[in-house]
C-alpha cells in the first residue's frame, strides 16, 4: 500500500451516485454541501492510497475509520497547497470533494494525528468487494 495524500484535519462533502456533480471548474466543498441529498463531515482524516481512500474520525474511544472505498484512479483531483480542494469518484458512483479543514484548531487535542492507517486497513468492508 503506497500512500499517495494524507490529509488533517480535513473536510469532506459526498454525493451519491446519480446526483448530479457540479461544474468541475469552479466544484467546492460548500458548493457539494448545499446539493439536497448531499453529506458532509469535518474534523477528519483522509488518506488515499494508489486505489483506496480511507477516512477516519475521532470518538471517545480513538480514532475510527468511518469510510473506506475504493476509487477510480483517472478521477482524482489534488489540489496543490492552500485553500484548493480535492476531487474524486469512487468506483460505486460516490463523488467525493476534500480539503483543509480550516475552521479546526489544527487538531489540536486529536488522537488522528498518530492514527496508523497501516493497522486497520481490513476493519471496514469495502461494498465493491
Amino acid at each position: 500500500m503506497n500512500i499517495v495524500h494524507d490529509l488533517f484535519p480535513a473536510r469532506l462533502a459526498l454525493l451519491a451516485d446519480g446526483v448530479p456533480v457540479p461544474d468541475l471548474d469552479t466544484v467546492t466543498y460548500l458548493s457539494v454541501r448545499q446539493i439536497k441529498g448531499s453529506r458532509s463531515v469535518e474534523a477528519l482524516r483522509i488518506v488515499l492510497t494508489d486505489t483506496t481512500i480511507m477516512v477516519a474520525a475521532d470518538s471517545s474511544s480513538g480514532p475510527v475509520l468511518i469510510f473506506q472505498e475504493r476509487y477510480d484512479r483517472a478521477t482524482l483531483k489534488l489540489a496543490k497547497g492552500g485553500k484548493a480542494e480535492s476531487y474524486l469518484t469512487t468506483i460505486t458512483g460516490k463523488f467525493i470533494v476534500f480539503g483543509k479543514d480550516e475552521s479546526s484548531c489544527s487538531g489540536c487535542g486529536s488522537r488522528l494525528r498518530t492514527w496508523n492507517p497501516y493497522r486497520t486497513m481490513n476493519s471496514s468492508k469495502d461494498p465493491t468487494e
